[in-house]
């Protein structure tokens, strides 16, 4: 069976004889819903299979996911957040629409944390991802086999190369870890794993492009509000893609005026003015802010070491996609969307290399999806006479390659971080019991952990803690080093005391991870400073002796609201 299609408009599928539909999906739309929902279990999955309480940590990265649980605990609780790894007074000026949402269910309705994240958003992750591509592809390439070549692309595709890299050693770590950074953020599956509210805003995007098309051309009222309100929910979740969907509007607009001399819409405005509002929001954010000043610097492009995207790696990357869908960029387009498409990764590089915002490298997620569209079209709908029609015999393999290695080699470094107990996947019984003493212990005051141990802290005792995610902790380089090294035993313990009395900590938490008991030498560490030591297993609680600096820090930060 040939996969080419004709120069035709696409038909819809019944038309072209396919088999019944079951809520407007056939057998091949639900193998791609199917195989996408088993993705997205690939981290929770084997977690769940331990049967230990789950942090809800799901992805490659947990330090993200830990932070937005906080942020969860934050909303629930007082509807704004702030920043919990700073050591300062708490100035919540953060409303976010999805951390409420999660945080109202486990405020009001009791669910956990990790319930509240995973439960609430991963469902409709995946069925949002789902739909965007599904609908997408339908409406700009022919029915049958183009359109399912072009879902198959949009969410399944993951480029080989980092596999290839790591298992031939090829690179070292930094080249491996900026082609798994590359191929991570374009990978749809990935901001299934962890990100599901960025997977939600991005795969948001197709669909209000679908309704802005309508919209513009006398679709009812309604649909102008829904697409503004779409467009504003996209802009809230993930800014890169919010300004991405108002350039596109724009550049269509602006392209067909001044190509084929159509009028401009201008009933769109009130969409393009509703869905900037959230950019206004986050540049006041950051520009007034401490928090969100440092969040910037952190993130900002090329901030940390391995943060660099050289050209030739994207090019291998984004070739495959770039080559065929080149083909068919010369043809006209003689409608909207088939505009927007083609105007879609042009908006990608705008966002990706405008000096405003932060971490840049998120402008691309999504990006499959267009370039997978415009690749099919050049290889049958605007297929240049000289290229062979594509056949299933070669275009199976070819995807095959494009998915299969690379899908395995990001579920062993899901296998890796899990085994090799990197991060906080689970929250074993001895730190539950103290994270939970340390939520209902009276006294107010900030808590000194470890890396790890410091990211269960902040949600699961709501307590500030001194070293968290290094986006939200000052000078998190200084304190990651001298923090582990205390933990680590490595500080004189004159040293030892100096450091923590410098913290103004009034607690240290001790976490297990993976050990059955802790190493007993951070009693001796900590010396004359130790008021009382608790012990729950595997973990400790150690109560410091009030100074003048824990007061000052105790009376800024308060004590955790108790459930």
């Amino acid at each position: 069976m040939s996969v080419g299609g004709t120069a035709e408009p696409a038909l819809p599928s019944e038309a072209l004889g396919a088999a019944p539909r079951y809520l407007g999906l056939d057998w091949f739309d639900w193998v791609c819903l199917g195989l996408l929902t088993l993705l997205s279990m690939v981290v929770l999955a084997p977690l769940l299979l331990k049967g230990r309480m789950l942090s809800g940590a799901d992805g490659l990265f947990p330090p993200d996911q830990m932070q937005y649980l906080t942020w969860i605990r934050e909303a629930g609780d007082h509807w704004l957040i702030g920043n919990e790894f700073d050591m300062r007074a708490d100035h919540r000026v953060f409303l976010h629409p999805g951390f409420l949402l999660s945080g109202l269910v486990h405020r009001w309705l009791g669910a956990s944390l990790a319930v509240s994240f995973i439960a609430v958003w991963k469902p409709l992750a995946v069925a949002v991802a789902f739909i965007g591509c599904l609908k997408y592809t339908r409406r700009l390439l022919p029915a049958g086999w183009p359109a399912r070549t072009g879902l198959v692309i949009a969410l399944f595709v993951v480029m080989p190369w980092s596999g290839l890299a790591k298992t031939t050693g090829w690179g070292g770590a930094p080249g491996q870890y900026q082609l798994d950074f590359i191929s991570g953020e374009l990978w749809t599956v990935q901001t299934l794993l962890g990100y599901m509210m960025t997977a939600v805003a991005v795969f948001a995007l197709p669909l209000v492009l679908l309704g802005v098309e309508r919209a513009r051309d006398g679709g009812h009222r309604w649909l102008l509000v829904a697409c503004a309100a779409g467009g504003a929910w996209v802009m809230w979740l993930q800014p890169w893609q919010g300004a991405e969907l108002i350039l596109i509007i724009v550049g269509v607009e602006l392209w067909r005026r001044a190509r084929a001399k159509e009028p401009i819409a201008w009933r769109l405005i009130p969409v393009l003015v509703v869905s900037g509002l959230p950019a206004v929001y986050y540049a006041i954010l950051s520009a007034t802010d401490s928090s969100w000043e440092l969040a910037g610097k952190a993130n900002a492009a090329g901030a940390q070491a391995l943060w660099d995207w050289p050209l030739w790696m994207v090019a291998i990357t984004l070739l495959p996609f770039l080559i065929p869908a080149a083909l068919g960029l010369g043809r006209r387009a003689n409608d909207w969307q088939q505009v927007a498409v083609r105007a879609w990764p042009f908006a990608v590089l705008v966002v990706f290399f405008q000096p405003f915002g932060t971490f840049p490298y998120h402008s691309v997620q999504g990006l499959t999806l267009p370039l997978g569209i415009l690749a099919v079209q050049g290889l049958t709908v605007n297929r240049p006479k000289w290229v062979a029609r594509p056949h299933w015999i070669w275009v199976v393999p070819v995807l095959a390659v494009f998915i299969i290695p690379g899908t395995a080699h990001k579920v062993r470094l899901v296998r890796d971080n899990i085994h090799n107990v990197a991060y906080p996947y689970y929250i074993f019984a001895g730190e539950e019991r103290a994270l939970s003493w340390l939520e209902h212990d009276e006294r107010p005051g900030a808590v000194l952990a470890s890396s790890y141990g410091g990211l269960l802290v902040a949600p699961y005792a709501g307590r500030e803690v001194y070293l968290g995610p290094f986006s939200w902790t000052p000078s998190w380089d200084l304190r990651a080093r001298v923090t582990g090294a205390f933990f680590g035993d490595d500080l004189q313990p004159k040293y030892a005391q100096r450091f923590v009395k410098s913290t103004g900590a009034r607690y240290v938490f001790q976490e297990c991870q993976g050990r059955v008991e802790p190493p007993s030498s951070l009693l001796r560490e900590l010396g004359p400073l130790v008021q009382s030591v608790h012990s729950f297993g595997c973990a400790r609680v150690y109560v410091l002796k009030p100074t003048g600096r824990s007061d000052r820090v105790s009376a800024r930060v308060g004590k955790p609201i108790v459930r």
